[in-house]
């Protein structure tokens, strides 16, 4: 059954238009629009300008009753567009209460997979974000230009979906808290630990330019990126306009450090019941925060969101993927999964490793992943001749073979999962085995053995073999048998 736009009460309407053609898209806005410009509600596009040079033509003189805006100026961040959506929608409404104002835009998906979940994410959130607003937001989803994957999603995140026509009830509709599955909006388990870095009192909006230099400046202090410094200034700003405007006695905001750990809280000052929880700042802070607790212990609110520090999430996301790769394999293994294991948000992965060959690379380079590292260790930390040094080289590899958490060689795993000879991990795996080649055939030298280098590379070869033989029979006797192979090798 489709919906018309005058049969709906004044609050937040959100639809995704699909569409296929350039007739669908107008068939669609242009009465859309006109109908807004005769009710006297100057609508808000925001959209591309070759969409907005078809909109121009087509509405003729009443485009100039349209306030056009810049994509790339309001789509900078998720959090940043909810924000943004918010300021401007409160100008446009100021004095206009109970009109349902009209809003058109187009959001910039990106060009990879995680653009396109993050932006998913944000089409979620907002349905929750802005649901007090009275706003028929209408977003445009070009299956033309957009992946498919994308355009299935505006089914999940959407109410309502048009293709051209009078929009229908979305049946796959689903509750943000569906898709927004990190992180979870939960009851508080404990309080924020760590020494107060910041005590606040905001009493007044016009308090928060001077709140947000405070929340980058402790922020960059603890080693956040500058996308998640951008993000997370965001939503503190708006959970604090939140909490002024639902209480009268202001808000308190409380900055502390715990370890690596950067932590926010916000509650309200006002005696009676502050309630945060169905609020734009929220919605924000679930898009960019590592953990968002509720504490509602005293009435009043507090709303904690919770940042991993640098060091901190790149050890985590390094662990996740370490986990992961040895149990699902590299191409096994999807970004989402990984940041969903390591517990961090979107951004914060993103500000380590923008690509998840960097991911990959930095997990070989790790001293975990090196297990030629130790094993130079202990022999450099020997006192015996170099010959029998190349025997002892064996030993070792066995004592690592009986580990309880051997699980093989990292750069063996990845090279036979990424064969492509200029890929970065390929050169990260080609670096190592000269690397390991060249300390033996050092070794070699010293032991005074004719041909050093050939040498080095045969012994090389049978510890692969090794490690490969281990990791499949889960035995430690292959380092015995290639130790055997390597005492005739050096009698020869």
């Amino acid at each position: 059954m489709s919906i018309g736009a005058r049969a709906l009460e004044p609050r937040l309407v959100h639809e995704a238009l699909v569409y296929a053609s350039d007739e669908a898209f107008l068939a669609r806005l242009i009465p859309f629009l006109r109908e807004g410009v005769e009710d006297g509600q100057p609508p808000i596009v925001v959209v591309a300008p070759e969409k907005v040079a078809l909109l121009r033509e087509a509405l003729g003189d009443d485009a100039d009753r349209i306030s056009f805006a810049e994509p790339s100026t309001l789509y900078r961040s998720p959090a940043y567009a909810i924000a943004e959506y918010r300021r401007r929608l409160d100008e446009e409404m100021s004095g206009r209460e109970g009109e349902l104002l009209r809003v058109v835009g187009e959001v910039p998906f990106g060009s990879t997979a995680e653009e396109h979940a993050r932006w998913t994410r944000y089409e979620s959130v907002f349905n929750r974000g802005l649901a007090a607003y009275p706003t028929w937001v209408v977003c445009g989803y070009d299956a033309r230009a957009l992946p498919e994957q994308v355009v299935a999603d505006a089914l999940r995140t959407h109410p309502l979906v048009s293709t051209g026509g009078a929009p229908d009830a979305s049946s796959g509709y689903a509750e943000d808290g569906e898709l927004v599955q990190r992180p979870v909006l939960r009851e508080a388990e404990r309080a924020a630990d760590g020494d107060p870095l910041v005590l606040l009192e905001i009493s007044d909006e016009r308090e928060l330019d001077g709140l947000r230099q405070v929340v980058a400046g402790t922020a960059r202090a603890a080693g956040l990126g500058p996308g998640v410094v951008d993000d997370v200034t965001v939503a503190v700003g708006e959970l604090v306009r939140d909490a002024i405007r639902r209480g009268e006695g202001g808000a308190s905001v409380k900055i502390a450090r715990g370890g690596a750990r950067w932590h926010c809280e916000v509650a309200g000052r006002d005696p009676g019941e502050t309630t945060l929880d169905r609020t734009v700042g929220v919605s924000i802070a679930r898009l960019v925060g590592d953990r968002v607790e509720l504490d509602p212990a005293g009435g009043a609110q507090t709303v904690r969101v919770t940042l991993a520090g640098a060091a901190d999430a790149r050890e985590r996301i390094l662990h996740a993927a370490s986990e992961l790769f040895y149990r699902n394999g590299i191409r096994g293994s999807g970004i989402n999964t990984i940041i969903a294991h390591s517990g961090v948000a979107k951004a914060t992965f993103f500000h380590h490793f923008p690509a998840k060959d960097d991911l990959v690379v930095a997990w070989l380079r790790q001293p975990a992943s090196r297990w030629f590292d130790r094993v130079r260790a202990a022999l450099d930390a020997g006192t015996e001749p170099p010959a029998s040094s190349l025997l002892t080289f064996f030993d070792l590899l066995g004592e690592w073979f009986a580990q309880d958490d051997f699980r093989g060689c990292a750069f063996q795993n990845a090279a036979a999962e990424i064969p492509e000879a200029g890929h970065p991990v390929r050169q990260a795996t080609h670096d190592y085995t000269l690397e390991i080649r060249d300390y033996l055939g050092r070794i070699a030298t010293a032991a005074e053995l004719s041909d050093p280098a050939r040498i080095a590379a045969e012994l090389h070869l049978l510890a692969e073999g090794a490690i490969a033989t281990a990791v499949a029979t889960g035995s430690a006797d292959a380092a015995k048998v290639a130790r055997t192979a390597a005492e005739r090798l050096l009698a020869r």
